[in-house]
């Protein structure tokens, strides 16, 4: 999906929001490689998108790979405006509030806002909601950049001062092979890295992890 495109369906889907909510979701669509993270979703999979704020992403991703996702977030500010698309079932709430199982997990950094313990029980929930085979996206910050690392910070910083739009406290950050070896403990398979940082200020780095088994054709 090119830039434009993806503009343009924003612009549709988010038409009736507040202003404030519509610029936030323009400055997180132009900081964020959301259209590179696409792919790393299988098509026609079932999604549960976790800490999906506004449900951007998720409104993307049934233009692009899938029918449907449920979105959930636990920010009432965010979660309880009205969904973005007919195909983005939204929920105010915490991961734990879900049932069932799903084709693909999304978080979208969102982990680095948890300390690493909370982390580890999350990615173990999420890990139970995976169907066999699914796969687990994570989209973080490569700490490997330095530079870019501080830059980071400094932004959201700055953000949770002023603007407050983002619940947590905090950054809590892990390397690749300290992420890796959380979420293969936890029993997760099959783990990839790809950097997505390209022309961006930020070191944007995206995860992928299989549950075991063979996934449902």
């Amino acid at each position: 999906m090119g830039t434009v495109r993806a503009l343009r369906i924003l612009h549709r889907a988010f038409s009736r929001y507040p202003p404030r909510d519509r610029v936030h979701i323009l400055v997180r669509f132009l900081t964020c490689p959301f259209t590179r993270i696409l792919g790393e979703v299988p098509a026609g999979a079932r999604v549960l998108e976790v800490g999906s704020g506004h449900a951007a992403f998720s409104t993307l991703l049934t233009e692009e790979r899938v029918h449907e996702v449920v979105a959930v977030d636990p920010d009432l500010r965010k979660s309880l405006l009205p969904s973005p698309s007919t195909r983005v079932k939204k929920v105010a709430g915490y991961d734990d509030c879900i049932g069932g199982t799903f084709g693909a997990v999304v978080m979208i950094d969102v982990a680095y806002r948890m300390p690493i313990e909370m982390r580890r029980a999350i990615f173990g929930r999420l890990f139970e909601r995976l169907e066999p085979g699914g796969v687990f996206v994570l989209k973080e910050l490569d700490v490997a950049h330095p530079w870019k690392m501080k830059w980071a910070r400094l932004q959201e910083s700055l953000c949770d001062a002023f603007l407050k739009h983002t619940l947590g406290e905090g950054f809590f950050y892990q390397s690749g092979p300290e992420l890796q070896g959380m979420l293969e403990e936890i029993g997760f398979v099959s783990f990839t890295s790809r950097r997505i940082d390209r022309g961006y200020p930020h070191a944007h780095i995206v995860y992928t992890a299989r549950r075991p088994g063979s996934a449902a054709v």
